[in-house]
C-alpha cells in the first residue's frame, strides 16, 4: 500500500528571495507569472498605502485619462481584461466615486465611462507611485527588461485571441 502522506512545498531560491514552490510548478511558467504579478500588485497596493485598492484599478483609470469615454467593451479590449471581469471593478470604482456611467443617448443599453475629478486626482496621485514602482521592478530586471517585455509580448500576441 502506498503511502498518502502530503510531500511539503519546497524551498526553491530565487535571485534575491526564497519561496516555497511545490515541485509540480517549479518549470510552469503560468505560475511564475501569476506570482510575479501578485508580488507587483502586492507592493504598489503598499506603496499606494491603500487597502481598498484592488489591482488593476490604476491602468484602468489611466487608460481612461487618455480615452475619455470608453464603452466597457471597448475598455476591456485596452486593458486585455474579460468584461465579465471588468464590470465588478467597475462597480467598485464607481462605488468609490472615481468613475461615472453614462447611458449613450443613441442606445440606452450601452453606456460610456468616464473619470470623476476625485478620479483624475486619484489616477494622478496613483501615476506617482506607478512611476517609483516602476523604476524599482527596472532595479530588479535590469539589463533584461527589453528581452523580458519582447518574452511577455510574444505571450499575449500568441495566447491573447484565445
Amino acid at each position: 500500500m502506498k503511502s498518502s502522506a502530503k510531500r511539503k512545498p519546497e524551498t526553491v531560491a530565487n535571485d534575491d528571495s526564497e519561496a516555497l514552490i511545490p515541485s509540480a510548478f517549479r518549470d510552469v511558467l503560468g505560475y511564475h507569472l501569476r506570482i510575479a504579478q501578485e508580488a507587483s500588485f502586492q507592493a504598489f497596493s503598499a506603496a499606494a498605502d491603500k487597502a481598498d485598492l484592488k489591482p488593476g484599478w490604476y491602468s484602468i483609470l489611466t487608460i481612461l485619462s487618455e480615452y475619455d469615454g470608453l464603452t466597457p467593451s471597448e475598455l476591456s479590449r485596452v486593458c486585455g481584461r474579460d468584461r465579465s471581469t471588468l464590470t465588478p471593478t467597475l462597480k467598485g470604482l464607481a462605488d468609490q466615486g472615481l468613475i461615472e456611467r453614462e447611458r449613450k443617448p443613441e442606445d440606452q443599453r450601452s453606456y460610456s465611462v468616464r473619470l470623476t475629478d476625485d478620479g483624475r486626482r486619484m489616477q494622478e496621485r496613483l501615476h506617482e507611485i506607478a512611476d517609483q514602482h516602476d523604476r524599482h521592478l527596472d532595479e530588479i530586471v535590469g539589463k533584461d527588461k527589453a528581452v523580458l517585455i519582447a518574452v511577455l509580448g510574444r505571450i499575449v500576441g500568441a495566447l491573447g485571441g484565445e
